[in-house]
């Protein structure tokens, strides 16, 4: 996994550098000159420090933050707040591909917030994807894929195809790393025939470089090496050295993990390397030398092995699936060169790693290390103790080994009662969620036909009596001779009966809008978003007819939530975002209210509501809010299972 989350940490930059590369390189030092000496307006005078500090990623990252840093005070004391959040931006970026993750995370937010406050969306999506890769590359996936959600509409109502790209490989990268092999093939697939189309060399490499690594998953070695080298060749023709030794690592895990053939994947491994130390990146080059670390530990080079394993462990430890690995190596090489008092040591580190991560993935593996240790240790306690009496030691052993015997078997049938007890546990509490839906279900579906029978009641009895009255009190009117004042009071009559027809008819339409059951929920929610003066409504995708009881549910919840801005939260804008998929519908209200605290807030009986609506129909609901700066509620409902 490791190998491809350096990639997403390659693809923030390059998305934009290849842009402006060209002919930049060759009078960098003279617009660097002109920035220290030149009589220059702060207009260009920021440009050149926007320009210098992207450019300088590529190959001097403690150059970039200090010219990032120069723009940031000119453009504060020129009070232009998008260079500042365009530079703050280049900031957290050059301590991202630093490998300095909580200084890249302090910028980027503020870059974020001075995008939202000046409403550049286009800065606004280029900050939601590098926080995704930020994420994505630290092993928090979920916020990660919530980032890249919110990047790719953005990038899609800007027609940005580059972007469009680069974000569906790098979801492709975060569903490899938490091993769906078939969504993450499925976003590669798609990489490759959109990168095919638009002669990206760059994005048709990462395509096949990840299929590579999920035909090594499966088991394919031909398919995974084929694609290696088609990754390979692509990036070496295009001088993009750093994939190239991705590309190259992958090819070197074939040969090593199925062919055995250890000189070749040394080879490649080796030639990795050198790419990955031209290019300078702590974490690429911690990546190879923990590529050549496993091999040498196959090859039994014990010293070699944990060598290349402590280079890499000096040089950086920022990605965990990497530096686990590491820690793996330096113990199981110190078992067998009986360097105990450091295999401690890194087996410490490891549990530590393991515990601090606590997934059920390095949970097995820290299960198995502790097996290869104890068997280790068990293996060079023999020996000494044949060294000295054998007889005397072959007892022990046996005496030691039963005992271990013994309390491993009870170790796993305590753990399988453990095991039992979860599953039981687990099993309670889907029934009472199954129950809790099913209840909400048929309490939605009462309370939906009860609404659509009082607004046609109220529509077809009330209104039309009231209708009648007024036919009936005009018909009077021709006939009878009224004085002066009785004619006010007769108009003033007739008045509120018409603003009580009106008031019927706003009555009806809200307990069960007819425009919902006609025309389906976009025209109904763009006619409910239209009578506010602050509510703005956007549709993205191909607008289809569904499930009627999921139209009812999604607009009753889209009502919910905008009353709650207007009454509660005093939000001056809203705005109402849905994208409709085939297979998915997403709803996004978003508001620049009074916000509030999740972590000291809980859900009011409104919110509550929502989320009981969305769950019935197999929805998800996701509330992120902050106080005085507002609150963004999104729903996602699958399709499919609408369908059922």
């Amino acid at each position: 996994m490791a190998f491809m989350k350096r990639e997403v940490l390659l693809n923030l930059v390059v998305c934009f550098f290849l842009i402006s590369i060209h002919g930049f390189g060759q009078n960098r030092d003279s617009l660097e000159n002109a920035l220290y000496t030149g009589n220059i307006s702060p207009e260009a005078y920021l440009q050149l420090c926007d320009d210098l500090s992207w450019n300088y990623l590529a190959d001097n990252c403690e150059k970039s933050k200090q010219i990032a840093l120069l723009g940031i005070r000119k453009a504060q004391s020129e009070r232009n707040t998008s260079m500042e959040a365009r530079l703050y931006r280049n900031l957290g970026v050059a301590y991202y591909m630093n490998s300095q993750m909580d200084s890249a995370q302090l910028f980027l937010n503020r870059s974020l917030e001075k995008a939202i406050s000046i409403k550049d969306e286009s800065l606004e999506a280029a900050v939601y994807f590098a926080m995704g890769n930020l994420h994505n590359v630290t092993g928090a996936y979920q916020e990660a894929l919530a980032f890249y959600l919110k990047a790719l509409p953005m990038f899609e109502s800007q027609e940005n195809r580059d972007r469009i790209r680069a974000a569906t490989g790098n979801i492709g990268t975060l569903y490899y790393s938490l091993l769906n092999l078939k969504q993450a093939e499925k976003y590669f697939l798609e990489l490759e025939r959109e990168s095919r189309a638009a002669d990206d060399a760059y994005n048709l490499g990462r395509a096949y470089d990840g299929l590579s690594r999920i035909a090594l998953k499966k088991e394919q070695y031909e398919t995974s090496l084929e694609y290696a080298r088609s990754a390979a060749d692509i990036f070496h023709i295009n001088n993009q050295k750093t994939e190239e030794a991705i590309a190259l690592q992958g090819i070197a895990m074939v040969y090593y993990s199925h062919y055995r053939d250890y000189p070749t994947a040394k080879e490649y491994a080796q030639r990795a390397l050198e790419l990955t130390k031209e290019s300078g990146y702590p974490a690429d080059i911690a990546g190879s030398l923990n590529i050549l670390s496993n091999i040498y530990f196959n090859e039994k080079d014990y010293h070699k092995c944990r060598q290349s394993a402590r280079e890499a462990i000096n040089i950086d430890t920022t990605d965990a699936n990497v530096t686990t690995n590491l820690y793996a190596n330096m113990v199981r090489s110190g078992i067998f060169l009986g360097n105990n008092e450091e295999t401690l040591l890194y087996f410490d580190k490891y549990r530590a790693l393991i515990d601090e991560r606590s997934t059920k993935e390095f949970e097995e593996s820290l299960a198995e290390l502790e097996k290869k240790y104890e068997t280790g240790a068990k293996e060079l306690r023999i020996a000494a103790l044949v060294r000295e009496r054998k007889l005397y030691g072959i007892i022990l052993f046996s005496g030691l080994f039963i005992l271990l015997l013994l309390l491993l078997l009870l170790w796993l049938r305590q753990k399988a009662i453990r095991s039992e007890k979860r599953v039981a546990v687990q099993k309670i509490l889907q029934l009472e969620q199954e129950k809790q839906i099913v209840a909400t279900q048929a309490v939605l579906d009462g309370e939906t036909a009860e609404r659509a029978r009082l607004a046609q009641d109220l529509h077809d009895g009330l209104g039309g009596m009231l209708s009648a009255v007024k036919l009936n009190l005009f018909d009077m009117k021709q006939d009878v001779i009224v004085e002066a004042d009785d004619v006010i009071r007769f108009n003033k009559v007739m008045e509120m009966l018409d603003n009580s027809m009106k008031e019927l008819r706003r009555v009806a339409h809200n307990m069960m809008p007819e425009s919902l059951s006609r025309y389906g929920l976009k025209v109904a929610l763009e006619d409910f978003c239209r009578s506010f003066p602050n509510v703005s409504f956007h549709f993205f995708g191909e607008e289809q007819r569904i499930n009627q009881k999921t139209e009812n549910t999604l607009y009753r919840a889209v009502f919910e939530l905008i009353n709650n801005a207007v009454k509660h939260a005093q939000a001056e804008q809203i705005n109402v975002q849905v994208i409709q998929q085939a297979d998915r519908m997403s709803i996004t209200v978003q508001d620049n209210g009074k916000g509030f605290d999740l972590r000291e807030t809980t859900k009011g009986a409104g919110l509550q509501n929502v989320t009981n609506r969305i769950r019935s129909v197999g929805g998800t609901v996701e509330i992120h809010s902050v106080k005085e700066q507002g609150t963004e509620i999104t729903m996602e409902i699958d399709l499919h299972y609408d369908s059922k």
